[in-house]
């Protein structure tokens, strides 16, 4: 990769390497394998990400991006669909929640080792602060919304934790009973 006046998109482009390396290796993510995954040299990748645990966080900052923008999304056309209702934005967080992405899945566990790291768990906490917030203000009292959204995220930890999953049919009773707990 060649030096670019946008650090920008060096650093989008770093990312994208780790999830690659990430996806093919796992957790025995390297600074090498990222940096030759992307083309730099370690140099360069330190430049922009000082440590491992940078590189890590900010690739777990990314994925809950890409989790809100989804999330903003599936919002909108649930809105589109059906209109602003109170439980529109839960509606929304029950069905990506039922999407079984296995690229995220395994990204996501392979950044778990980060839940160790009080200083970056904060930080990680804060970044999915809305999650709280968007289900306090979707209309429906804030114990149905908080119960919907942990069992939402439950539903996911589960599988993300070595727990028995689910079957389908087990999955779909869960989610019709969730979604039924949105409507009036």
């Amino acid at each position: 990769m060649a030096r670019t006046k946008h650090p920008e998109l060096t650093r989008a482009a770093l990312l994208d390497a780790a999830r690659r390396v990430l996806r093919n290796h796992g957790v025995t993510l390297s600074l090498d394998a990222v940096a030759r995954e992307a083309g730099v040299s370690k140099g360069g990748l330190l430049h922009h990400y000082p440590s491992k645990e940078r590189l890590l966080q900010a690739l777990a900052h990314a994925l809950i991006e890409q989790f809100h923008s989804q999330l903003q999304a599936a919002h909108a056309k649930e809105i589109a669909l059906h209109g602003d209702a109170p439980g529109a934005w839960l509606r929304a967080y029950i069905e990506l929640s039922f999407v079984v992405d296995e690229e995220v899945d395994a990204l996501t566990a392979a950044l778990a080792p980060l839940s160790a790291l009080p200083e970056l768990l904060r930080g990680l906490q804060e970044a999915q602060r809305f999650l709280i917030t968007d289900a306090e203000a979707d209309g429906l009292p804030a114990g149905r919304a908080h119960a919907i959204r942990l069992a939402c995220d439950g539903l996911w930890a589960g599988r993300n934790s070595g727990l028995p999953d689910l079957d389908d049919v087990q999955r779909a009773a869960l989610k019709e009973e969730l979604l039924s707990w949105t409507r009036f």
